[in-house]
C-alpha cells in the first residue's frame, strides 16, 4: 500500500489536458426546469420527497464499462464520482473511499467495495471546508452520517423535480441506460 501527500502530486509536471470525445453516452437528458433559478427565502418552492431508486454502482457492475475494458477502448477506466474526488482531494476532510487496481495494461479506479450505506462516496459530503473536522457521531440526528444521508436525499429530490419531464425537452442518447429496467 503506498501513501501519497498533496506534496508528492505538487512535483508532478503539468500536463495540458487534451479533449477526447465521450467513449459512449447512455441514457437521456432532461431539460432544467429554470423556474428553479427564481427560488429565494421570500418566493419560496416545496420540494417533493424522491421516492425512485438511485443508482451507485461500481464500474464492475456497469456493462457498459466492462464492454469498453473488453474492447480496449482506454488505459484509465473510472466514474465521473470517482474523477471528482481526485480532482478535489487537496480539500477533502473524508477519506477517498477509493481503490485502485491494475490488470495487464488497464487501470481501473473505482469505489471502494463495502456495504453502500458505508462508503463515503454514496453520499453527499458535509462540513467539507470545515476548519476543525467534524467528529463522526452516528447516533445523534446531527451526527456526520445523518447529515450526509439528508443532503443525499435533498439532492436528489431537487434532481427529480428540477428536469422537464417532456419528450420534447428530453434528448435521447446514443444507447439505453443500462440500469433501466424493463417494467415487466
Amino acid at each position: 500500500m503506498y501513501e501519497f501527500t498533496k506534496q508528492t502530486f505538487d512535483r508532478l509536471p503539468k500536463i495540458q489536458p487534451v479533449f477526447i470525445k465521450n467513449a459512449r453516452e447512455c441514457g437521456e437528458v432532461f431539460a432544467y426546469d429554470e423556474s428553479w433559478d427564481r427560488a429565494s427565502s421570500q418566493k419560496q418552492m416545496n420540494l417533493k420527497h424522491f421516492t425512485g431508486h438511485t443508482f451507485n454502482e461500481r464500474i464492475c457492475d456497469d456493462p457498459i464499462m466492462i464492454e469498453l475494458m473488453q474492447n480496449g477502448e482506454a488505459d484509465i477506466y473510472t466514474t465521473d464520482e470517482v474523477a471528482s474526488v481526485l480532482m478535489c482531494s487537496t480539500k477533502s476532510n473524508y477519506s477517498w473511499d477509493i481503490e485502485i487496481s491494475k490488470a495487464d495494461d488497464i487501470i481501473i479506479i473505482d469505489k471502494r467495495k463495502t456495504k453502500p450505506d458505508q462508503n463515503i462516496l454514496n453520499f453527499q459530503t458535509v462540513c467539507e471546508n470545515a476548519s476543525e473536522h467534524q467528529p463522526m457521531d452516528n447516533d445523534s440526528i446531527n451526527g456526520i452520517k445523518s447529515l450526509m444521508r439528508e443532503a443525499q436525499r435533498i439532492n436528489n429530490s431537487w434532481l427529480n423535480l428540477a428536469r422537464v419531464e417532456s419528450d420534447a425537452s428530453k434528448i435521447k442518447l446514443e444507447n439505453d441506460d443500462p440500469f433501466i429496467e424493463d417494467e415487466n
